[in-house]
């Protein structure tokens, strides 16, 4: 009896199980696209699970992005060695030739967000029942990410939720963090003063702002509330984040308008990096919220 699918890795091993027994293929992997770049969930190298430590996934996720890229359904390519595409990746030479197939998995509305992958020494040739077994199982990937995508999503404002950070604290133990804890001031008056639904929507505004103000690459998590989490990866020294705090913190003084309504709020922002230190991310955020929480007691007493 089969065991129960209960996570993302779970489904993408129930794939992988099944397509190796309908696939004559030597390299099966699935990988995913969360926004802030992608990574295989899972591989299959001759029938054994590839580990998230082999220094192999890195390399075989290139194909990923090149079938990202590619606008036709299904990508073929019969000889990685001699198509200019793929010839040059690092992967290619390490492997050489292989025979690589890729779908894409997309959303409903046509954005990429994962790929299939299949790849062997041997030509790898598809009938029409295969390929359409294999356009199954991405369609069906498909609605498996979109449900995982929107439990880490907050409904409100299309940020990252508390959850998505759990997914961090197991995931990211290899990226170096600096993390920024910022709290809204005085958020309570808005609400009572002008209503819910314009609190919603200054939150909404808020978020706006703060998008404007970080990479793509940085992470922002509406922590809950009018609490909001950002973590940095790999930013030069601390300078950086306190340039960018600072940045934040005029950015929400502006005046927001709604509904004929000028609203002006400040923010309380607390900072901590992993820059010399082994702290966990979860550490790193406790930190930053406890540096906030400081800033804000400060401020009262003035």
């Amino acid at each position: 009896m089969s065991r129960p699918t209960r996570s993302l890795e779970d489904a993408a091993d129930h794939i992988i199980d099944t397509l190796k027994h309908f696939l004559q293929v030597d390299t099966l992997f699935i990988s995913a696209n969360d926004g802030h770049g992608s990574r295989i969930i899972r591989a299959l190298n001759h029938h054994e699970i590839l580990a998230q430590s082999s220094p192999q996934l890195p390399l075989l996720q290139s194909y990923s992005s090149l079938i990202v890229k590619q606008s036709a359904p299904l990508l073929v390519i019969t000889n990685t060695l001699d198509d200019q595409r793929t010839a040059s990746l690092p992967i290619t030479q390490q492997l050489g030739a292989c025979s690589l197939i890729g779908i894409p998995i997309k959303t409903n509305d046509g954005q990429p967000i994962g790929t299939i992958c299949a790849l062997s020494s041997e030509p790898i040739q598809l009938d029409e029942r295969q390929l359409g077994f294999l356009e199954s199982m991405a369609a069906f990937f498909a609605y498996i990410l979109e449900l995982e995508n929107a439990s880490v999503t907050d409904s409100l404002t299309g940020l990252y939720n508390r959850r998505y950070l759990s997914h961090l604290y197991y995931n990211g133990s290899d990226k170096q963090f600096s993390v920024m804890f910022i709290d809204i001031d005085d958020f309570k008056e808005v609400n009572d003063s002008f209503g819910h639904d314009i609190g919603d929507l200054l939150l909404l505004q808020i978020s706006a702002r703060l998008k404007q103000s970080v990479r793509k690459t940085d992470i922002l998590v509406r922590y809950g509330g009018d609490e909001f989490v950002i973590c940095f990866q790999h930013l030069v020294d601390n300078q950086d984040i306190e340039f960018v705090a600072g940045k934040i913190k005029d950015s929400i003084k502006e005046p927001f308008t709604i509904d004929g309504h000028s609203i002006r709020i400040s923010a309380s922002i607390g900072i901590s990096s992993m820059q010399g230190t082994s702290n966990s991310l979860k550490d790193l955020i406790s930190d930053a919220d406890q540096a906030m929480y400081g800033i804000k007691q400060n401020e009262k007493n003035l």
